[in-house]
């Protein structure tokens, strides 16, 4: 139907031309058909026929009357076309913008929302269409502001906060519609309401600041512990036994920041992707040897028992200093919530297109809530536990973007007092040299 708005008024002029036009001829016959013709010609057009057409009735009117009549169609129907191109247009931006739109009409009802805010406000665009704000927006203030602009034209801008802690900025604006006749309502202001998700801005913002908290306390237990043994040796006379033991304390601290500055630097190349990544063949079995061999003196002071059990060796890719890192950081890991005489074991399963490597532990278990947040920067289940032991907070959260890097993914599954497996994947290289025979050994403390 084209009945409203510069359309409906063409028609009716139209209208108002054939009936002038043809009235000199509305005694005779003819005249009569070609009046009752061009009537029908516009029902059909208002029909959204925009096709038809006028035909001429030689001899009964005058030659260039049909033309004319026509000559108003073909402008129709050109403004017709700019018309829903310019709406195909602005549905097409209005689909492509990463801004939620959201437009409501001086009676308060919605008339549009773009995919962006159907997916904010989790509406269906269509169901929401027609029903009154408040049905729509969730949220108490946005709702009086709304309201507001409505009413006044006062523009809003605040953060909202819809279930699923999901942070919203939304601003409301007027629009006022020029062409809208004179009545209560529509006097009114019609509104926009534009809304961005910042709830990974939130986030972000959340873990820089938890990051920096972390960094300063830290640090601070090194320092403090530092100062304080300095000061002593600097300000009072101690005897050679003592003096040693402060000094023991200082150089231990000191490797503990050196440690954690280390980590600090380890992570940030990594997550802005500063170092350069390596790829190449990598014999899995002989980076696990290497890691086991570093490891030994810790493993006999704890009176743990390490074994290493796969199907055969696998060649991954990747860098054999990096994957080293990883398979240290887990062992590490490990050994240090297993209490003594407990059991670490390395094992690896083999696909078609990559490698799982489990790194096991007897020790302590993880409570289920925890699980998912372990591979976080400097978050620790038992935070004393791994101060005391010379933990940094850091190692988890570098193997899962040393694996990441590399296109594997990592995980964990733990029981409390059952032990923990962390497990991490790798992409294989193909190596016809490599052997599908199962192998395994032990090493005791």
């Amino acid at each position: 139907m084209m009945g409203n708005g510069p359309v409906g008024f063409a028609l009716g002029l139209l209208t108002a031309a054939g009936g002038m036009l043809g009235y000199w001829g509305i005694r005779t016959r003819r005249g009569r058909l070609f009046w009752e013709h061009v009537r029908d010609v516009v029902t059909r057009v208002r029909q959204g026929d925009r096709q038809a057409r006028v035909l001429s009735y030689a001899g009964e009117v005058r030659p260039d009357v049909a033309q004319m009549l026509n000559d108003m169609l073909d402008a129709l129907e050109d403004q017709v076309n700019r018309q829903s191109e310019e709406q195909r247009l602005l549905q097409y931006v209005l689909n492509a913008m990463t801004t939620g739109v959201v437009y409501v009409d001086a009676f308060g009802n919605v008339q549009m929302l773009n995919p962006v805010a159907a997916r904010i406000l989790r509406k269906d665009a269509d169901e929401a269409r027609g029903r009154p704000y408040w049905e729509v927006f969730p949220d108490y203030a946005l709702n009086a502001a709304i309201c507001r602009t409505l009413l006044i034209g006062s523009p809003w801008r605040n953060e909202i906060r819809l279930p699923g802690d999901v942070v919203v900025d939304v601003h409301v604006i007027r629009l006022e519609d020029a062409g809208a006749s004179r009545d209560t309502w529509q006097e009114g202001f019609h509104v926009l309401v534009l809304c961005n998700d910042v709830t990974q801005w939130h986030r972000m913002a959340r873990m820089r600041s938890d990051f920096i908290a972390n960094v300063s306390h830290e640090l601070k237990t090194p320092i403090t512990a530092i100062r304080g043994f300095a000061e002593t040796l600097v300000g009072e006379d101690v005897d050679e036994s003592t003096r040693d033991s402060f000094l023991q304390v200082i150089y231990e601290e000191s490797l503990r920041m050196s440690r954690l500055v280390e980590d600090l630097l380890t992570l940030s190349r990594l997550e802005t992707q500063e170092m350069h990544l390596e790829w190449h063949p990598v014999q899995l079995s002989a980076v696990v040897e290497m890691a086991v061999d570093r490891l030994q003196p810790q493993l006999q002071a704890r009176h743990l028992t390490l074994r290493v059990q796969s199907e055969g060796d696998v060649t991954v890719c990747g860098d054999e200093d990096k994957l080293l890192q990883v398979m240290l950081n887990l062992l590490t890991n490990a050994m240090r919530y297993t209490p003594p005489g407990g059991c670490v074991s390395v094992t690896w399963e083999t696909f078609p297109d990559q490698v799982k490597v489990h790194v096991a532990d007897t020790g302590i278990g993880i409570p289920e809530e925890e699980q998912k947040r372990v591979f976080e920067r400097f978050y620790r289940v038992n935070a004393d536990r791994s101060r005391a032991s010379g933990g940094t907070g850091l190692g988890l959260a570098i193997v899962k973007h040393i694996v990441r890097s590399y296109g594997g993914e990592v995980g964990v599954r733990s029981r409390v007092g059952f032990g923990s497996d962390f497990w991490f994947t790798l992409q294989r290289c193909k190596d016809p040299a490599s052997s599908d025979t199962a192998s395994g050994h032990a090493v005791a403390p």
